[in-house]
């Protein structure tokens, strides 16, 4: 048998962490995985209250019930109750295969001692991980001393109803000949845009913003703020010819914590735009810069500072080479076959 253990949430409709963690359940109940009920709420839009007598009543039934012991069992982190869970987990399914799903490592996200002792002590409980990048795996097995074994996932899926393949490759017109570089996320948490729109000439290229909590100015024209759509809605709403990854104060370098953590992570937001049939812009020191190469779908930069030189630099041919390539990608995320194949190779099924 093959178990998962239900994401829970606080029903926050405009937060990608959610839309990420539901395109993981979806993906395994697509693949006729179990749900283990240890939660009360079962809809999308409800809040979901732990019940941990149902942890408990499985382990009980595990220790008489051998099929159950070997098992399978998937796991995603970041329910604020992993060091509660986990090692239920391990001692319920103690002779099969557990598989935790990594969202985030608080260790390096916030650079605080207390999360690498707490997630040792998670990580250890599970027999397989599946992480974002090869330096976040190098991570977990030097700095978490995780011994089990890892497999490098890159680009999250983002499930989507329909895939229109004609937006995909259509290239958009310019605005007053500039090209529409957008921007999607929890506004108020980017505080480089203001000193984007203070510092950048906007020559090349116009900002379009998309999300909630921006309270700066609006330069039409330069800067421009598009509204705020349900992560399932925006890939249909989203506009422009680029999708930028960046993340918070500045805009010369992407420092301290937030800029350690980019180098280990696959933002969501890079997902995003790839099914919304956007090339990427990334800060060349992160993780995801070496997928954008790969896969070549973009450009990196190493400041904001470049980014009306790499636009006057970018010719017909390679945007259209970038836009093709993305067209395949997006047809694998937005069907969720990315994580789908890994776990199969996991599962063995």
């Amino acid at each position: 048998m093959r178990y998962y253990v239900p994401y829970f949430h606080w029903g926050s409709k405009f937060n990608a962490g959610f839309k990420a963690k539901m395109d993981v359940e979806r993906i395994l109940i697509r693949m006729g995985v179990q749900r283990i009920d240890i939660f009360k709420g079962k809809t999308e839009e409800t809040e979901k209250i732990f019940m941990p007598h149902k942890l408990l009543s499985l382990l009980f039934r595990s220790l008489v019930n051998t099929d159950i012991r070997k098992s399978t069992v998937v796991f995603q982190n970041g329910t604020g109750l992993d060091f509660f869970i986990s090692p239920f987990l391990k001692a319920t399914f103690n002779s099969g295969k557990r598989v935790v799903i990594i969202h985030d490592v608080e260790s390096i996200r916030f650079a605080r001692k207390v999360d690498v002792l707490r997630e040792r002590f998670v990580f250890k409980n599970f027999t397989h991980a599946i992480v974002h990048s090869k330096k976040m795996s190098e991570y977990l097995k030097n700095e978490l001393k995780f011994s089990g074994e890892t497999f490098i996932l890159g680009f999250f899926d983002y499930l989507l109803e329909s895939i229109h393949k004609e937006k995909l490759l259509s290239i958009p017109d310019k605005a007053n000949g500039k090209y529409i570089v957008a921007f999607a996320g929890n506004l108020a948490k980017s505080k480089f845009i203001e000193r984007m729109l203070h510092k950048s000439s906007f020559k090349d290229y116009i900002l379009y913003l998309y999300g909630k909590g921006y309270n700066g100015e609006i330069r039409k024209g330069k800067l421009e703020l598009k509204g705020a759509f349900h992560p399932d809605e925006l890939p249909y709403k989203l506009e422009g010819h680029f999708g930028l990854v960046w993340d918070g104060e500045e805009i010369e370098t992407i420092a301290g914590t937030t800029g350690e953590y980019l180098r280990y992570n696959s933002p969501h937001k890079a997902s995003l735009y790839i099914v919304s049939g956007l090339p990427l812009i990334v800060w060349k020191e992160s993780a995801i810069y070496e997928l954008v190469k790969q896969y070549n779908i973009g450009f990196g930069v190493s400041n904001l500072m470049e980014l009306d030189e790499k636009l006057s630099q970018v010719t017909e041919d390679e945007y259209k080479t970038w836009k093709k390539n993305i067209v395949a990608l997006a047809e694998t995320l937005a069907t969720g076959k990315n994580l789908e194949e890994l776990l199969r190779k996991i599962l063995d099924v």
